[in-house]
């Protein structure tokens, strides 16, 4: 584990956070970013790493009010259900992601490219800050459709305080256009990349990294634009993407205690344990419950568990099971805040005392060892890359290799991901009986790969919401359980709407976004690539 250069970074990104802050002005985003003309550009890039997966601002409202709870992942938590579940408009919540990273990400990745597009000395680094552009941009785009993208961030390279709000076809074209440059130039005998949570300067980790981002943007097209997808596809694969799990670009968090705002710490941890240090307010859907169960996919164990409410969180799964006999039994209906779904009290021994055991604390809550602050995130895992290879080579692109081979590949790496969280993994043996029984299907291909990249995504609920959007999978029936204040016109919303403050500080330019809207700037509209 990147352990080495995790606490000295966390030091120096926590003091940039400082310098950092997020602002509320919109000329104020567009200022430099620093203090100082000569910052070190590998200083900013793990407070940019941090920031993208430590923050439970827009994690909590983006990721889990509104996409966790459309995506049937995790459920339970008050504002989860009666927001999210329910489908009611907040545009503090719908605008989180939006305003915590053009403040905050968006100006600082500018920065590090801008200094470092002209010079020699730091070709890398330059690469690695385009990747990374790439990356913070995508999240948006896909939540939000055409944004400012060119000229974002550059009020102070080049006093532009209301940019325009470009296409999202121009943005990903510009995407593809900017990982081949940055996977092309990034060259081991250049500069040292001093500062990186994610492959600790690994240059060839890095181009597999920025390989197999540009292979998920070109899923992304497969309806608006298969030739566009099938190219970029192929020249991702053939420019080589991860190849194991050792190649997973993964956020390793401090034990930072949260504050209100969070930060160091995990911030999807911060999600799950805001409300107690010692039980958690969300359960696991029964959707994703039958899936992992009717597959025999031994990952429920693995990402959900029984536990007391004490301080040590006491495991009580393995005896509620026997008891119960289902672990779809132990979910919660989508959007459902009933906690009697599990039943009544029940009385389980725990090292030889019997215990009750109340029907909230039945039910799976997120597993103790992935909701622990310093828990890792995995902000692309090689099942993902192979996952999307697999549906490469089912649709006939040149994949290196065949559809369901790439799919059982996948779906023992998913299993073995979770070593990263230092938790005791099934045996070999269990890994391959699961994968044996669960071959890709003849007819059901592209719904077998997206209903596991959806499992994938289960503490990334963002990009199981992209995943579905531009797949439709797994079919999903929306539990429109209160039609009197559903907004949603009982379907699962699209997109996100643009947020308040855009109205009032660049007003021009983003009518001229809202005109291209099917629908206008409404949650039911679609982005560019969600085509029916």
């Amino acid at each position: 584990m990147k352990t080495f250069i995790k606490n000295n970074i966390y030091i120096i990104a926590l003091i940039m956070t400082v310098g950092f802050a997020a602002c509320d002005d919109f000329e104020e985003m567009n200022q430099n970013p620093t203090t100082s003309t000569d910052m070190d550009p590998n200083l900013m890039l793990p407070t940019i790493q941090m920031q993208l997966s430590g923050e439970r601002y827009e994690t909590w409202r983006n990721s889990f009010i509104y996409a966790s709870d459309w995506m049937q992942l995790w459920t339970g938590e008050y504002a989860t259900v009666e927001i999210g579940g329910k489908g009611q408009k907040n545009d503090t919540y719908m605008s989180a992601l939006w305003d915590r990273e053009y403040s905050r990400e968006v100006r600082n990745i500018t920065d590090m490219v801008e200094r470092t597009k002209d010079s020699p000395e730091q070709v890398n680094i330059n690469a690695v800050s385009r990747i990374m552009r790439v990356l913070i941009f995508h999240r948006l785009t896909d939540l939000y459709g055409d944004l400012p993208y060119f000229t974002a961030g550059k009020g102070y390279f080049e006093g532009v305080l209301k940019p325009t709000y470009d296409t999202q076809e121009d943005i990903y074209n510009d995407f593809f256009a900017e990982l081949e440059l940055a996977t092309t130039a990034l060259d081991p005998s250049a500069d040292q990349v001093t500062q990186d949570f994610y492959f600790e300067g690994n240059i060839a980790q890095w181009k597999k990294f920025g390989n197999s981002l540009r292979l998920k943007l070109a899923m992304r097209l497969v309806k608006v634009n298969a030739a566009k997808a099938q190219s970029e596809a192929e020249a991702a694969i053939a420019g080589g993407v991860m190849e194991s799990n050792a190649d997973m670009a993964i956020m390793y968090h401090n034990n930072a205690p949260f504050n209100g705002g969070g930060m160091g710490g995990n911030g999807t941890s911060y999600t799950f344990m805001s409300a107690s240090p010692d039980v958690s307010s969300f359960r696991i859907c029964t959707t994703l419950a039958e899936q992992l169960e009717s597959t025999g996919d031994p990952r429920i164990t693995l990402m959900a568990g029984s536990y007391l409410d004490n301080k040590d969180r006491t495991d009580v799964s393995q005896e509620v099971y026997d008891e119960i006999g289902s672990y779809t039994d132990l979910s919660v209906l989508p959007s459902n805040f009933i906690w009697q779904a599990a039943g009544g009290t029940i009385e389980v021994d725990i090292d030889g005392a019997p215990t009750e055991v109340t029907g909230p604390l039945q039910l799976l809550q997120p597993a103790k060892a992935l909701t622990a602050i310093d828990a890792p995130f995995i902000m692309m895992s090689y099942a993902e890359v192979k996952l999307l290879m697999a549906e490469a080579a089912f649709r006939g692109w040149s994949a290196g290799g065949d559809a369901a081979t790439h799919y059982a590949e996948a779906l023992a790496a998913g299993v073995m991901q979770y070593d990263a969280y230092g938790i005791e993994l099934p045996d070999q043996g269990t890994i391959d009986a699961f994968v044996a029984a669960n071959p890709l299907g003849a007819g059901t291909e592209l719904e077998d790969i997206n209903t596991q990249l959806w499992v994938n995504f289960a503490f990334n609920p963002m990009e199981a919401y992209s995943n579905w959007r531009r797949s439709g999978f797994p079919a999903l029936a929306y539990p429109n359980v209160d039609p009197g204040i559903n907004q949603t016109n009982g379907t699962i919303p699209r997109r996100m709407q643009y947020p308040i403050n855009e109205y009032l500080l660049n007003e021009a330019n983003l009518l001229e976004a809202v005109d291209r809207l099917d629908g206008g700037d409404d949650w039911t509209s679609r982005v560019w690539w969600d085509v029916q």
